[in-house]
């Protein structure tokens, strides 16, 4: 897999991406396939250090442009460096080798895939599932669901491989290099959330590349919590994607601002504020990148 570039993105998660990049290096992933891109956080010396210790690629951004921007930046350098294949890593995932290594398998030898990623489980509960797939649905203004969500893995039988899906989990996501000059890279604009799905949507809408998620191949993840700061982006990047594919925006703004009266009338005023400009912006914004 020489040609695989692993790239995690960090933004005040040291101890997440310290302890990724161990446990990949422990499994036998050579240094110069890790790609590290802080995103201007506060742990950027920190960062500095791990990759001199570490011998693997740290690229410091002078600001925080969010998801796209930090893992773009990080691709770019990769393609410099003659990288093929891509796995985009957030630092709270747990992957192994072997998981790595059937997803870019199948990248090689499956025609027509573009995308791939794992089945997701709870790495507190490694028998629940998170993630078989994203689901989208446009008549109710994009809102996105996950195959199999909390579901247990005994309970669920499944192909190896799910094509059933609008898009591939961005926490730990294979790509193929091809995709870059058929469809571009991701948008920057949306910052954080709903980013992967974008881009996903703009490959099967634009191109005969097909996408799946290994359900044979595992990662695990930690569930976080829900803040205003996660709300006020996935309320406007829904709405984006409604004028971006002709989504149902009325659904989103009326579910919405339903969310903004509950949240006023249990005093939460930065959550009733996120949900309020999250709409605002979402309409009037400008969306060229």
């Amino acid at each position: 897999m020489e040609d695989l570039a692993i790239i995690i993105l960090n933004y005040n998660s040291f101890d997440d991406t310290s302890r990724e990049v161990s446990s990949l290096l422990k499994e036998g992933v050579p240094a110069g396939s890790i790609y590290v891109a802080d995103n201007n956080s506060q742990d950027r010396q920190r960062i500095e250090q791990l990759g001199s210790e570490r011998n693997i690629h740290i690229l410091l951004n002078n600001y925080n442009g969010g998801y796209a921007y930090g893992n773009n930046v990080a691709i770019k350098k990769a393609l410099e460096h003659g990288k093929n294949y891509f796995l985009l890593l957030n630092p709270d995932i747990e992957i192994s080798i072997a998981t790595i290594s059937r997803l870019y398998k199948d990248l090689k030898e499956i025609p027509g895939l573009a995308m791939i990623g794992p089945r997701i489980c709870y790495r507190n509960d490694r028998n629940k599932i998170f993630s078989d797939g994203g689901l989208l649905f446009p008549e109710k203004g994009f809102m996105g669901d996950h195959v199999h969500y909390e579901k247990p893995k005994d309970s669920i039988t499944i192909s190896d491989y799910n094509y059933d899906i609008n898009y591939v989990d961005g926490s730990a996501l294979m790509f193929r290099k091809e995709i870059l000059n058929d469809i571009g890279f991701m948008n920057e604009k949306f910052f954080m959330y709903y980013e992967e799905s974008e881009w996903c949507l703009r490959l099967l809408m634009n191109t005969p590349w097909k996408i799946a998620v290994n359900t044979q191949a595992e990662a695990y993840n930690l569930f976080t919590k829900r803040s205003s700061f996660y709300q006020y982006y996935m309320t406007r990047n829904r709405i984006w994607l409604c004028r971006l594919y002709n989504g149902n925006i009325k659904y989103v703004t009326k579910e919405r601002w339903t969310l903004a009266r509950r949240a006023l009338k249990k005093g939460k005023l930065m959550m009733t504020k996120a949900y309020v400009k999250g709409i605002y912006d979402g309409i009037y914004s400008n969306l060229e990148k």
